[in-house]
């Protein structure tokens, strides 16, 4: 047994733990890369679950960084795919990886798009589904398999946000509807992340910032507007250096707030 000093609090306390969720178009997938941007996040190993990469080839500085080995971008076949990703992250070696960083060292960030895709076709397969393929009908998972599924989902929420380095999942955005009449359409009374059961409160527990991003509307080059603690949207900060509101998050620019203990005077926020 360890006894935990000031100095180990510190020393864990420079790295994101954070979850990210917002409706498509919203930027996850650009935020996510941007840690590829700067030294203090880069290289990154950048996990693709059918998220929408193909939106990183507007932006010249990604695709520099997928040629320099800053972005690396691998797309697993499966969900067991994940345990070589972790040891890898774990032991900062692995067959399957090596090749992949031989230029800047092992990863200082993993991003992880999107774990809503993940845990869809996680479902699929666990019901006896082919998640890849058109189904006539759907098997419906059964009471045990939703056990399991949560399982898997707190066991991968616990092991990931321990590694030393910056972890960020992405998701969708889950909307809960309030109470309407006949006819009229119902308010929305809430902003969440998109999983299914128990894991939509159970896997962002694990992380230190949850956060949702939104689109700033009619504000042209803009791809999303940051995170926002309102009342609607089921998010927290409990890093204790975060703003309660960023205008054009990047991965470094948290990063550097966390390790840095706060915003500095020079940054720009939206207020």
């Amino acid at each position: 047994m360890k006894r935990v000093s000031s100095g180990d609090l510190d020393e864990k306390g420079h790295y994101l733990r954070l979850c990210v969720f917002g409706e498509p178009g919203s930027g996850k997938t650009w935020f996510g890369a941007s840690a590829a941007l700067d030294p203090l996040t880069a290289p990154v190993l950048f996990v693709d679950y059918r998220s929408q990469i193909v939106a990183l080839r507007s932006n010249p500085s990604y695709l520099e960084a997928i040629e320099d080995e800053r972005l690396v971008i691998v797309t697993p076949g499966n969900y067991g795919e994940l345990s070589h990703i972790y040891t890898f992250l774990l032991a900062k070696q692995h067959p399957s990886f090596d090749q992949f960083f031989t230029k800047y060292g092992p990863p200082k960030t993993l991003v992880v798009d999107s774990i809503t895709e993940l845990q869809r076709s996680e479902v699929m397969r666990v019901a006896g589904n082919k998640p890849d393929r058109f189904l006539s009908s759907v098997e419906v998972p059964s009471p045990r398999d939703w056990g399991s599924i949560l399982n898997q989902f707190t066991l991968l929420a616990h092991l990931f946000y321990n590694l030393e380095m910056h972890v960020i999942f992405s998701g969708l955005e889950g909307v809960d509807f309030g109470k309407h009449d006949i006819g009229e359409a119902p308010p929305i009374v809430g902003y969440r992340l998109a999983l299914q059961g128990q894991s939509q409160r159970q896997f962002p527990a694990y992380a230190l910032t949850l956060m949702r991003l939104d689109r700033v509307v009619n504000v042209p080059n803009t791809f999303n507007v940051g995170y926002t603690q309102a009342s609607r949207a089921r998010t927290k900060e409990q890093t204790g250096f975060l703003p309660a509101q960023i205008g054009n998050p990047t991965i470094p620019k948290l990063a550097r707030w966390i390790r840095e203990r706060g915003v500095s005077k020079d940054d720009k926020q939206v207020t």
